[in-house]
């Protein structure tokens, strides 16, 4: 970009023109500035529309094209995303940020393909959950392999779906199964997913350095959504109850220590959406628990706006 900024201080003006020069320096410096947000947006979008376009591709064609021959095209598909990664690893240098998003197509493809595998070809019988766990076993190699934080997700995404459908809980503590429902199994996601983060807990800048923050990010979310499903229990109400307010007290501290806007917004955001649905429940009245529960989302808000401010101050 041509900044002419120097040549426009260089030019000779009277005092009457002086404010004018000032101007034309305000309009002619150029201001560096990110759009590294925007492009992580588009290229999630991109990705998903993908993805998106292969699951109307399978629904739409499977008949005329077989299903052996749609699979062999998803996975080469993947196979070629997998080697672009794999020749950046091979040259020692790191991924672009298409390239990142290129090994993330690569993992969902390779998840649509052992998805429609077991769906077509039933390979692993009653046990079909089975082909979850294949999943997150392969995506979390991957991601350490690649150092690629976004494959990480994916795979702790196979790990929470795998907990969540995997009937043999079910039948290992039978009598305790309705008490180990979507509550507890989003709990026992969060625990795991804490643990991951703690073997990160010295992590360093560098390719991998996202890892810890994916294992508190979902760790967070699966936590608060385990509370809440517990909380929609009347057994388990006081308790879901509970862990909510705890776990918001613990978030939102971990989220002032840190200065991370996200954790703040999880603590107040998923307390009030409890406390709102508890006020609706203990409150009969339409009225009174509408009024109630308005009161405590401007409540929420003026809290979050409190402790952006002291996030402000910290950094100053």
């Amino acid at each position: 970009m041509q900044d002419l900024s120097e040549e426009v201080r260089a030019v000779a003006v009277d005092e009457a023109l002086t404010a004018a020069r000032s101007q034309a320096l305000r309009l002619e410096q150029l201001d560096i500035f990110s759009v590294r947000r925007e492009l992580l947006v588009a290229l999630y979008v991109a990705v998903a529309t993908l993805i998106g376009g292969v699951g109307l591709l399978i629904k739409a064609n499977l008949d005329r094209i077989g299903p052996v021959a749609l699979l062999t095209g998803i996975l080469v598909a993947s196979v070629l995303c997998y080697a672009i990664a794999l020749r950046a690893s091979a040259a020692r240098r790191e991924r672009s940020l298409g390239e990142e998003y290129v090994l993330l197509l690569g993992a969902l493809l390779f998840s649509t393909a052992v998805g429609y595998t077991e769906v077509q070809f039933r390979v692993f019988g009653a046990s079909w959950s089975r082909h979850l766990l294949l999943l997150f076993v392969w995506h979390l190699g991957a991601a350490y392999y690649f150092r690629s934080w976004l494959v990480l997700s994916v795979a702790l995404t196979a790990f929470a779906v795998w907990i969540g459908v995997e009937v043999r809980f079910g039948t290992v503590v039978d009598p305790l199964y309705p008490r180990f429902g979507a509550g507890p199994r989003s709990l026992l996601c969060a625990l795991v997913f804490y643990l991951g983060s703690r073997y990160h807990l010295t992590e360093h800048a560098g390719p991998a350095s996202g890892f810890r923050d994916a294992y508190l990010q979902f760790a967070a979310n699966f936590g608060f959504w385990g509370a809440l499903a517990l909380g929609g229990d009347a057994s388990t109400r006081w308790i879901g109850s509970l862990i909510l307010l705890g776990l918001a007290a613990i978030v939102g501290r971990f989220g002032l220590r840190e200065r991370r806007q996200s954790f703040l917004l999880y603590a107040v955001g998923y307390s009030t959406i409890g406390l709102v649905w508890l006020e609706a429940l203990l409150v009969r009245d339409l009225l009174r628990a509408s009024a109630l529960g308005l009161f405590t989302v401007v409540g929420a808000v003026v809290v979050l706006l409190n402790l952006r401010a002291r996030l402000k101050e910290s950094a100053a």
